[in-house]
C-alpha cells in the first residue's frame, strides 16, 4: 500500500516523465532532420501512447560522435535536461520532507496529536544536508547508508560512486540551476544525462519507502535494511 509521501512523489514523477517524453520527441525530430531522414512513426506512436522512451534516452550508441558534439555545442537538450534535473531533485526533496513528517508523527503517536503537529513546524528543511540531519538526529535513520542498485550508460555524464553521492549531485545541480540559471557542476549533453538521474531518483524513493516502512512499522528487516545497518555499523567503527 502506497504511503501519502510516495503518492505525492508518484504524481510529480508522472509530470517529469511527460517532460522527458516531450524532450525525447524533440530529439527524435532534431536528429532525423540532421540525418536527412524521416522520424520513426512507430517509435513516436509508442512514446505518445505508452510508457516507452527511445534509445536516445538510454543508449550512448544511439548517437554518433558528430551528434554528441552538436548537442554539446547547442542548448537544445541542455536547457530541457536542466529543468528535468531541477524537477527531479525537487520531487525527491518533497518526498523526504513528507516522509520525515510521516515517521515523526508515527513515533509520537502516543502524545496528543496537536503537540506532535505543532512541534513539526519547528523543523526547517532548507537543504539536503538539513533533511539528512533531521532523519538521523530525530528518527535515527542515516540516509547516506541506504544504498540501492541503479543503472547508467558509459556515455552518460551520470556516474556517481554511490546513492548518496547521486542525491548530493542532484541537490547541488538543482541549486546551481535555480540560482544561476544553468549547471556547470553537472554537464548535460544528451537526454541520457537527465534520464539516468531521474530513473535513479524514482528507484531510490520507491525502495526507501518500501524497505523503511517495513522496518519502522513492522520491525521487519529486508535484505536492503540489513545491508544498510551493516554500512551504518561500519561507519560507526571507523
Amino acid at each position: 500500500m502506497e504511503t501519502q509521501a510516495q503518492q505525492v512523489f508518484d504524481g510529480l514523477e508522472k509530470g517529469i516523465l511527460n517532460i522527458i517524453k516531450a524532450a525525447d520527441l524533440f530529439t527524435i525530430h532534431l536528429l532525423a532532420n540532421n540525418r536527412n531522414e524521416e522520424p520513426s512513426c512507430e517509435v513516436i506512436q509508442a512514446i505518445l501512447t505508452g510508457p516507452a522512451i527511445s534509445g536516445f534516452s538510454l543508449l550512448g550508441e544511439s548517437y554518433n560522435k558528430e551528434e554528441i558534439n552538436m548537442f554539446e555545442n547547442r542548448e537544445h537538450v541542455r536547457r530541457i535536461g536542466e529543468q528535468i534535473i531541477l524537477a527531479t531533485y525537487t520531487a525527491v526533496e518533497v518526498y523526504l520532507i513528507a516522509k520525515f513528517k510521516e515517521y515523526y508523527t508515527y513515533f509520537l503517536k502516543d502524545i496528543p496529536s496537536g503537540l506532535a503537529q505543532n512541534s513539526i513546524k519547528r523543523f526547517s528543511f532548507r537543504s539536503l544536508e538539513e533533511i539528512k540531519n533531521h532523519f538521523f538526529d530525530v528518527l535515527d535513520i542515516h540516509l547516506p547508508s541506504f544504498e540501492v542498485e541503479y543503472y547508467t550508460n558509459t556515455k552518460s555524464q551520470f556516474q556517481p560512486k554511490d546513492s548518496w553521492t547521486a542525491l548530493v549531485l542532484l541537490a547541488k545541480t538543482r541549486n546551481e540551476i535555480a540560482h544561476t540559471g544553468q549547471s556547470t557542476n553537472y554537464k548535460i549533453i544528451t537526454l541520457m544525462d537527465s534520464w539516468y538521474p531521474f530513473d535513479f531518483a524514482r528507484r531510490w524513493v520507491s525502495l526507501f519507502d518500501a524497505n523503511f516502512d517495513f522496518f519502522v512499522y513492522q520491525q521487519r528487516e529486508t535484505e536492503l535494511i540489513k545491508e544498510y545497518k551493516q554500512r551504518l555499523q561500519q561507519l560507526t567503527l571507523e
